[in-house]
């Protein structure tokens, strides 16, 4: 059998040489259905003891074509194994953006106006999430996980980016606080404790939990994620009367408050930029879908020192992963529960704190001091003495007062650290007619340990409103300045603005540069630099 495979050049190409070998290979395949075909007549010939001509034209056919099959197979083979061996394609880099996207179920209504408008301001901050990008990492992860867990849109997992911008002690006008900015009466109707030793609204555990209960209870009042959100923000009742003024009507028909208005379409607006960055024009900083911290349980109330020197974990780590922690220790009710950073193994560092007996977590116990107490009555009740009690709380005399904090050694050997005297760093924010040295006298820190915390020299100009870090303050509650924008209500005073934020006169005065003798007008702003943690 001659088969020839030539074009019109008289030469063969690579890709003609390819066609020529499968049309040969379909050749041969007709031609062993052939075989197939007539083997039954062959089998019914009579036997016979020598093979006619016919019949050993007939086991040929039988037979050639198998062999010429598998030659050419033999030949492809050959040329395939020459071919370049590719590797499979990488898997895709980790991204908690594209694994939110999978779960995103909101309509985002682009077309709206005020949805236009919040665009237009991502567009014209292109950068404004990258800048976002360590809070991102840190909790938007879990933040996901936990709107997951529920089957809720992924949107809601946004909704801090709108409500603080991530921040943990962000403090607003009306004093909302934490990541979800709840107010002290919605905190404490959802479960969130606040004292003088834990505010649950920065726990970022607790306040995920008590929010997407929040908002899963206004879904299901409303019957519409768009009302619940704006039910979040302005309250259910305000949404309520605005419906029963226009009923049927949907957020966007609703009169609602300015701030609501524009609440919900911001979140909308930031959802379409992570659905589809690309066509905003702005790039998404990175962020893996990784666990990004460990919760460990306390047992109880522990001394923040000891879990330090445990965990061998630096004291301002412990404080920036437990925002919500106002002294040196755990609270003494709960939630006994302290975050640590991925990177701790938290199989180990459980076993460790379970290891330390319960009598030996703490050094210090704090007690309020009531009507009519002496220190040597409290030192007498406490099995300690006066020298003692005024090293503890660097007092100089003997003099206290009802409801002041003192903190009570349990043994001898808590005089040498006392709790407070670990704190860390404090965030301070100058103020008009601040120096380094009244600073640094004020928190009775060295000035140049204070100079060299904050790489300034001596001459530097302290600008009004730039935040210090306060390196070790000993005797001093926790203080997280943050600065908030007030303005005047009807009725408003100088005394009754520094009572609500707990600030002075002078410092607003200050601040605003005020003339304490003039009255404050409805409407006029103001800026406060407000210590948000209490205790």
């Amino acid at each position: 059998m001659n088969l020839t495979c030539k074009n019109k050049a008289g030469t063969i190409t690579a890709s003609q040489v390819a066609v020529c070998k499968l049309g040969l290979l379909g050749l041969l395949g007709a031609l062993l259905a052939a075989s197939c075909q007539m083997t039954p007549h062959v089998r019914n010939l009579p036997v016979v003891a020598d093979e006619t001509p016919v019949e050993q034209h007939q086991a040929q056919l039988r037979v050639e074509p198998t062999i010429a099959l598998a030659g050419a197979q033999a030949a492809l083979s050959s040329d395939l194994s020459a071919a370049p061996v590719r590797s499979p394609a990488p898997p895709p880099e980790p991204d908690l953006w594209r694994d939110m996207r999978a779960h995103m179920h909101l309509d985002l209504y682009l077309d709206h106006p005020r949805v236009q408008q919040e665009l237009r301001w991502l567009k014209r901050h292109p950068t404004y999430l990258k800048r976002l990008q360590p809070r991102l990492q840190n909790y938007l992860p879990f933040l996901y996980s936990q709107t997951q867990l529920r089957s809720l849109p992924a949107e809601l997992a946004l909704l801090p980016i709108v409500e603080s911008a991530l921040d943990t002690f962000a403090f607003s006008h009306g004093g909302a606080a934490g990541p979800w900015q709840f107010v002290r009466g919605t905190a404490r109707q959802y479960g969130l404790e606040i004292n003088d030793w834990y505010d649950g609204r920065r726990d970022v555990v607790a306040s995920t939990q008590a929010a997407l209960d929040y908002l899963t209870y206004l879904n299901k009042r409303f019957d519409d994620w768009y009302l619940a959100l704006a039910g979040y923000n302005a309250g259910q009742g305000n949404v309520s009367r605005a419906q029963r003024k226009n009923p049927g009507a949907g957020f966007f028909d609703l009169r609602l408050p300015k701030e609501t208005q524009a609440y919900v379409p911001r979140l909308l607006a930031l959802s379409a930029v992570i659905k589809d960055p690309e066509r905003f024009g702005i790039t998404l900083p990175k962020v893996e879908p990784r666990t990004t911290f460990h919760s460990l349980n306390t047992h109880g109330q522990f001394q923040l020192t000891k879990l330090s020197e445990v965990l061998e974990l630096d004291m301002d780590e412990i404080y920036r992963w437990n925002p919500s922690l106002n002294q040196w220790a755990t609270p003494p009710k709960g939630p006994h529960r302290l975050i640590v950073p991925a990177a701790i193994d938290p199989v180990i560092a459980q076993h460790k704190i379970d290891a330390i007996p319960a009598q030996e977590r703490v050094d210090w116990q704090e007690i309020k001091v009531k009507s009519g107490d002496t220190l040597s009555q409290i030192a007498r009740r406490h099995g300690t003495d006066v020298t003692s009690l005024r090293m503890a709380n660097n007092l100089r005399g003997s003099t206290i007062r009802a409801g002041k904090k003192l903190l009570i050694p349990k043994h001898a050997a808590a005089l040498k650290t006392t709790p407070r005297s670990a704190k860390g760093e404090v965030d301070y924010v100058v103020a008009s007619g601040d120096s380094l040295w009244t600073i640094a006298r004020k928190h009775n820190v060295d000035m140049i340990k204070l100079m060299r915390n904050n790489h300034l020299g001596p001459k530097d100009t302290l600008a009004v409103g730039k935040t210090l870090k306060i390196p070790g303050v000993s005797g001093q509650t926790r203080k997280v300045t943050r600065k908030v924008h007030y303005k005047v209500r009807s009725g408003d005073s100088l005394a009754k603005i520094a009572g609500k934020f707990n600030v002075s006169i002078n410092q607003i005065a200050n601040w605003n540069k005020l003339d304490k003798a003039r009255y404050l007008q409805p409407g006029q702003p103001l800026q406060l630099y407000v210590n948000v943690v209490g205790g």
